[in-house]
């Protein structure tokens, strides 16, 4: 009875937030959890579940997991806001559960924020558990990379049946593979040497340099630690061949656990390829067919805010070095009008934003105009001048409105920087809301 209390309670304050035209993705769980810690627990009995964390990549690989379920005819739903906290999943159960809590879907595809999913999982066992890379994020929410790489194994051992996905390539998460659960593995075949500061340049397990027989970007490629022996293994799905690539998608030869298939991945950068794969293994792992896979990657559109298109306007999301020098780098060979990086310090982005000064910032002869905005505008504007780059500060929202109208815009935000210019872009080229 209880439970069905707190649900009925909880959509309720669901309806009225969305009436009030707010998303309602974290309130309504933070209201359950208020009388009752575990609901998590309760709510999500029966419910086979796909978590998906890490550094990058989390929203994206989770729209395409829960894509590549839907086009298999598989009942599923996802955290699709991007509400990845202990309240966020919560509130997503509650959202696509009856007013008895008794969930409406056979799966749930769930972003879980790599600190917090220590906490989401004590509350149920995952099927299978994708880890899509550990990079350096903000620091004072995470601390160094060890800190990011413990709360992911503290979730890892909390959720013993579940089946880890790994990319091969991180000495970090790969890691994870010498815990109990079983474990498949992604990777590249390839050397691409794409650049960018590693963030492990030392073994995770004895402390020794680790040796290279190629690079992607990062800490990622053919690892191995002279050592203690510690390696990187053939990934069980990889691509090994990049066939054809543009700014916009990449076309990838792959190898997924014998079987040879042609990935049109319809979206740009290196890191998407990436994505692609970690998103296929878990697929396949879940039984869905190979040609519904292809079809889901070439299909894909990008998930909100992360690589989204609004017109004249794209918008592509960066939290930290390795994400910000790959986003630098993909926009690289684009012709841009007006390239916009807008730089936040409130609590959901890090209040330390010395981040920035670890990317590697080269923009392309292409861009017209750089601009800094946000409330870290200064700072923005001092790292670009120390990249060669002369960038004008805006001034005022007005000021932004007005140079955004202008063709080939693009704008680099941080989190809440793109949270709150995002409605501005969607109601304006007359896209959805972000939890829809």
């Amino acid at each position: 009875m209880m439970i069905a209390i707190l649900v009925a309670a909880a959509k309720l304050c669901e309806k009225i937030l969305r009436f009030f035209g707010r998303g309602a993705t974290t309130f309504p769980g933070k209201l359950a959890l208020f009388f009752k810690k575990d609901i998590l627990r309760d709510l999500s009995r029966g419910v086979k579940i796909i978590a998906v964390t890490g550094t990058n990549g989390k929203t994206t690989t989770a729209r395409i997991i829960e894509s590549g379920l839907k086009n298999a005819g598989v009942p599923c739903f996802l955290n699709r806001s991007g509400a990845n906290l202990i309240t966020g999943v919560t509130a997503a159960f509650i959202s696509n559960s009856d007013l008895f809590g008794r969930c409406r879907y056979e799966y749930a595809v769930l972003e879980c924020d790599e600190n917090a999913l220590k906490k989401i999982s004590r509350y149920f066992d995952a099927d299978i558990l994708v880890v899509t890379n550990i990079f350096r994020d903000q620091l004072d929410r995470y601390g160094e990379v060890s800190s990011t790489l413990s709360a992911i194994k503290t979730g890892a051992l909390n959720m013993k049946s579940a089946r880890l996905v790994l990319n091969a390539d991180d000495p970090l998460s790969f890691s994870l593979s010498r815990l109990e659960n079983q474990y498949v593995s992604y990777g590249m075949n390839k050397s691409l040497s794409l650049g960018g500061k590693g963030e492990s340049e030392f073994c995770v397990f004895c402390g020794t340099p680790y040796a290279y027989s190629f690079r992607t970007y990062s800490q990622l490629g053919g690892f191995s630690c002279p050592g203690c022996g510690y390696a990187r293994e053939e990934p069980d799905y990889s691509a090994e061949e990049i066939t054809a690539q543009t700014p916009d998608s990449s076309t990838v030869f792959a190898n997924l656990r014998g079987k040879s298939a042609l990935l049109s991945v319809n979206l740009g950068g290196i890191y998407n390829i990436y994505n692609a794969l970690a998103a296929a293994a878990a697929l396949c792992e879940c039984g869905v067919a190979l040609d519904t896979v292809e079809n889901t990657l070439s299909s894909f559109g990008g998930a909100f805010g992360r690589m989204e298109t609004f017109g004249n306007v794209h918008m592509l999301l960066v939290k930290n070095p390795a994400g910000f020098t790959q986003t630098v780098n993909y926009l690289k060979p684009l012709k841009i009008h007006n390239l916009i990086f807008v730089l936040n310090d409130n609590d959901a982005d890090g209040k330390d934003v010395s981040w920035i000064w670890d990317a590697e910032i080269r923009i392309g002869e292409n861009v017209e105009n750089v601009y800094a905005f946000g409330i870290r505008s200064g700072d923005m504007a001092l790292r670009l001048k120390y990249a060669d780059i002369d960038a004008q500060i805006i001034k005022n929202y007005d000021e932004f409105k007005t140079i955004t109208d202008e063709p080939d815009t693009v704008i680099i935000p941080t989190y809440t920087a793109m949270m709150a210019l995002r409605p501005y872009f969607a109601k304006k080229s007359g896209k959805k809301e972000f939890w829809q």
